[in-house]
């Protein structure tokens, strides 16, 4: 038997009764996130803290022992067990009794709770501004915005999900402290099964009247906001007076009813990074180049998961192996979480590709794809970089360019550098002396500015784009040829 280490307490003598309502400010306690996308998550970890914690009254409450699995546990919560909750297919609507047929508005407003619907409700509007059918959708299908064969259905059963999703809640229990856990190494039957170990006090989750929709501790948040923007969120993340007074707007392209196969794969991802060493990768993935409806299965690639970065509207893992580019070719790519269709984790036995190995890929981690960034402008760190030659209008680039993070982007030189590094590129003669007589003809006032740049990133030409006639690219020829015909033919559309 697994044994735990915890000092000389008792576990037998809890000092406290999980007694508490599913409050909003607890619920976004255990949300640890944006309420709005794991409120059905965040209820399920309410259920179970009261089937481990709660009375001895509740008719959910499991007479577990001191040290039990999961296994233990779903015998005593569910019904049935043997036919319907021991696998990972969600279980059919078998038995009204079972705790699996309740949906989550009857956990959250169910009488013995003695939670007010309509305070509840107002309660949650306070945190979240969405219309009265957006919140109905929410409560019933765990999205505000379902698709509409989910609308003509029936409410989702809060625990009609596999045993591998029951099994990450009980993750994340142990990872805010209300739960030990320890995977049993030793031969036997249990080998590789995860041992739990209630705790003989509750995890420090502070007055929740005090907590407000941003959980997260701001050390946690400066490692992944790399500017002084999070400077805000320590001053302002709480409410002052009652009111929200910082708000960010961050464009989101992903569909709202991917949410959960984007948390299925966050919290895949989250396992995947904690084991030593890290593991290959299956994905099935639909790629841009090859998207027809989000209905394809897409195409199978086996890479080394690296990190995740959300950039230009929304989340991208960054991975090492084959790409959508070229599969037969070993490098880095970035896949949009949106269009992974399945994950699977692949052992390095299974895995038998040339130039990639478990040696090779130990060597990718973030801080070489921070460095590989560091060296160039533009997103698709993988790509080639090259010259960029510009001309700013001078009002524009003392608004936008001097003296803010793009100013160590672009380098200023003079008007005599800029025209010899178009005197020395590899331009013919003809296309030279045609750079050479546009330079002569503009502003002398005008800003140059040369800064490496990843070759056809696409995000590089939108900025371009996006800054219109207040910016000229120079070199290299291919750019401007490009920037020059998408103008053109821009400006035939609004001819008449």
């Amino acid at each position: 038997m697994l044994k735990f280490i915890h000092g000389n307490q008792d576990i037998t003598q809890l000092d406290r009764i999980f007694d508490f309502s599913p409050s909003v400010e607890l619920l976004q306690v255990l949300a640890r996130g944006s309420l709005k996308q794991n409120l059905a998550k965040a209820v399920r970890l309410w259920v179970i803290l009261r089937s481990l914690y709660g009375d001895a009254t509740d008719p959910i409450y499991t007479e577990l022992e001191e040290c039990f699995i999961y296994n233990d546990w779903r015998k005593q919560f569910f019904t049935q067990t043997h036919q319907y909750h021991n696998n990972d297919k969600i279980s059919p609507l078998h038995d009204v009794n079972c705790p699996c047929s309740q949906t989550l508005s009857d956990w959250l407003f169910d009488p013995e709770t003695g939670v007010n619907q309509q305070q509840w409700q107002d309660s949650f509007l306070n945190f979240y501004l969405m219309s009265d059918l957006e919140l109905k959708h929410l409560l019933g299908f765990g999205i505000i915005d379902p698709p509409k064969y989910q609308i003509n259905g029936s409410e989702i059963r809060l625990f009609a999900g596999t045993r591998r999703n029951l099994q990450y809640d009980f993750k994340a229990l142990v990872e805010m402290g209300w739960l030990e856990g320890q995977n049993d190494t030793e031969p036997g039957k249990n080998r590789g099964k995860t041992f739990y170990k209630k705790v003989k006090n509750f995890p420090d989750f502070g007055t929740f009247s005090e907590r407000v929709d941003f959980p997260l501790e701001m050390g946690g948040v400066r490692n992944v906001i790399q500017n002084d923007l999070v400077d805000f969120l320590d001053d302002f993340a709480e409410t002052i007076n009652g009111e929200q007074r910082f708000f960010v707007d961050l464009e989101y392209v992903v569909h709202r009813q991917l949410a959960p196969q984007i948390n299925h794969l966050r919290q895949q991802l989250k396992e995947i990074w904690q084991q030593v060493p890290i593991p290959p990768i299956q994905v099935s993935y639909v790629s841009a180049r090859n998207f027809q409806n989000y209905q394809d299965d897409g195409e199978i690639y086996i890479i080394c998961p690296v990190c995740i970065y959300y950039s230009y509207r929304a989340p991208y893992l960054l991975g090492f192996g084959q790409t959508p580019r070229d599969e037969t070719k070993i490098d880095w790519y970035d896949y949009r979480l949106d269009r992974i269709k399945d994950l699977q984790i692949l052992t390095w036995q299974q895995v038998n590709l040339p130039n990639f190995n478990r040696e090779i890929c130990q060597s990718k981690t973030p801080k070489t794809i921070e460095d590989l960034r560091s060296q160039a402008w533009g997103f698709d760190f993988y790509k080639p970089d090259d010259l960029l030659l510009v001309r700013f209008d001078r009002y524009f680039h003392n608004r936008y360019i001097e003296g803010t993070e793009r100013d160590e982007l672009f380098k200023k030189i003079p008007y005599k550098s800029a025209r010899s590094l178009i005197s020395q590129s590899h331009l013919n003669d003809s296309e030279k002396q045609r750079l050479i007589m546009v330079l002569n003809s503009r502003s002398p006032d005008d800003v140059y500015c040369r800064v490496n740049y990843r070759v056809d990133d696409y995000n590089v030409i939108m900025r371009l784009r996006a800054w219109g006639p207040k910016v000229e690219v120079l070199l290299p020829w291919n750019l401007r040829k490009t920037m020059a015909e998408d103008i053109q033919k821009l400006g035939s559309f609004y001819k008449d």
